[in-house]
């Protein structure tokens, strides 16, 4: 009789809240494999750091059409937001083109809820070989631990 309470009360209490706990800390975008939640200024870092490292970007041409561009990349973020300290968002006001999340991503941790909102200046050569710095506001996510979901350009 004892036995059997124990495996009912395990089945039927203990294992729920533990899932309920564990999707729920997922959810608020919690990151587990630190065991802590991503600061701010990681944020920022870590989603201006998938722009940066993207080998090409998407630029908007003098016809208005979007081509890809191999950029130049920025030396590090501490050097991009000292130029630029106004540049970067979390959740700003007037939202995103991008879905909403998935209500299964946010549970397992795949999208953190946020969007970090990017003002990035794409520094690449043109045909004719001159320099030339293009504003874009790049939207992105992230996941709970800081890896980058999807980011998605839109020219001023």
């Amino acid at each position: 009789m004892c036995c059997n309470r124990i495996c009912l009360i395990t089945l039927f209490l203990i294992i729920p809240l533990t899932l309920l706990g564990y999707f729920g800390l997922n959810y608020s975008g919690f990151c587990f494999a630190q065991i802590r939640y991503l600061s701010d200024e990681e944020k920022l870092r870590l989603a201006f750091n998938s722009i940066n490292n993207a080998e090409k970007l998407d630029v908007e041409n003098k016809d208005g059409k979007s081509v890809y561009r191999e950029q130049i990349p920025y030396k590090s973020f501490d050097e991009y937001i000292k130029e630029n300290p106004d540049c970067c968002k979390i959740n700003p006001r007037g939202g995103s083109d991008l879905p909403p999340p998935r209500f299964s991503d946010r549970i397992f941790g795949y999208h953190s809820g946020e969007l970090i909102v990017i003002n990035f200046k794409v520094r690449y050569i043109d045909d004719n070989g001159k320099q030339i710095i293009q504003e874009t506001r790049i939207d992105n996510t992230l996941q709970n631990c800081g890896k980058s979901s999807r980011f998605a350009p839109s020219w001023f």
